[in-house]
């Protein structure tokens, strides 16, 4: 909701126009997260700044550093196998995540296409039962018990129950149930986590013409992104909390699809207005996603 506002603010330092001014090139970048960065890199190093983190190795006891060190803590491990720029492996990899958080599961994603998580996980692989089992496909899901047995594979897609279920079967203790705050909490946080990626890969606009692209851009992210959270199965008992917040993500998109059609049309809408509204809108939507568990939706960012 605050990228809308504030797209509507660039339409009214644009005037609506199709060709860029030269306010556009003083705004300053919309993210505030990239804000915090620049500003935080601003800050000198002193001699009592925390040491880096120890970057885990590539190869633990044969396996890929990051499930070696997920297997140290966790009995059941869920490996998402992807490719990366692969819009298929980005979806079966969300569903293996929160699949995985659905079962109290540890989680980890490797990427087939990084050579020094390759290696080891095919020579991992090698006692496989089967020959399909020993192939780096993806996307694939694959559940590893201690130490580091494989207890089961799926080629392909894999919905987030089917993981669930077969983390279950491996050991996993299940700390969430479908229907519960805790699964509904943790399956909106991964969709809104995915709505910040998706916004952040959308160019900034500038001028007017582009700004009411963006909009659109914007617009349709946050359409689907409404309609997973639609598609979750809401908590017991606040089944009224999360169709009010949903209503007021779907009157925020509303309002800003009914503002790019009267700016295309000619019309000069209020602007001032359509802002005041989206915080009105956002604020209230917020407070109930915390309230719901949902932190990555309710952050304001």
């Amino acid at each position: 909701m605050a990228l809308l506002a504030l797209g509507g603010g660039l339409l009214l330092l644009t005037g609506g126009q199709s060709t860029p001014s030269a306010a556009v090139n003083k705004i300053k970048p919309l993210h505030p997260v990239k804000h915090h960065l620049r500003s935080a890199a601003k800050k000198p190093k002193t001699k009592h700044a925390a040491k880096k983190k120890a970057k885990t190795p590539a190869v633990i006891d044969g396996m890929p550093g990051t499930l070696a060190v997920a297997l140290r803590s966790n009995p059941v491990v869920v490996v998402a196998l992807y490719a990366p720029r692969s819009s298929v492996d980005v979806v079966a990899r969300d569903e293996a995540r929160q699949g995985a958080a659905m079962a109290g599961a540890g989680f980890v994603a490797l990427n087939v296409a990084d050579n020094k998580v390759a290696a080891p996980l095919t020579s991992l692989l090698t006692g496989a039962a089967t020959a399909a089992d020993r192939v780096l496909d993806d996307p694939a899901v694959l559940v590893f018990q201690q130490p580091k047995t494989l207890f089961v594979r799926f080629n392909g897609y894999t919905d987030r129950d089917t993981v669930a279920q077969a983390a279950v079967n491996a050991g996993a203790v299940r700390t969430t149930v479908v229907g519960s705050s805790a699964a509904w909490a943790s399956q909106a946080n991964a969709i809104c986590n995915k709505l910040a990626t998706d916004l952040l890969r959308l160019p900034l606009p500038s001028g007017g013409s582009t700004a009411l692209d963006w909009l659109d851009k914007v617009d349709g992210v946050l359409e689907n992104t409404v309609q997973s959270l639609r598609a979750l199965t809401p908590p017991k008992g606040r089944e009224v909390q999360v169709r009010q917040m949903l209503a007021l993500y779907e009157q925020a998109v509303a309002g800003s699809r009914s503002l790019i059609a009267d700016v295309r049309a000619g019309k000069s809408p209020d602007l001032a207005a359509f802002q005041q509204r989206m915080s009105t809108l956002g604020a209230r939507a917020d407070a109930i996603a915390v309230d719901l568990g949902a932190s990555a939706c309710g952050s304001g960012q």
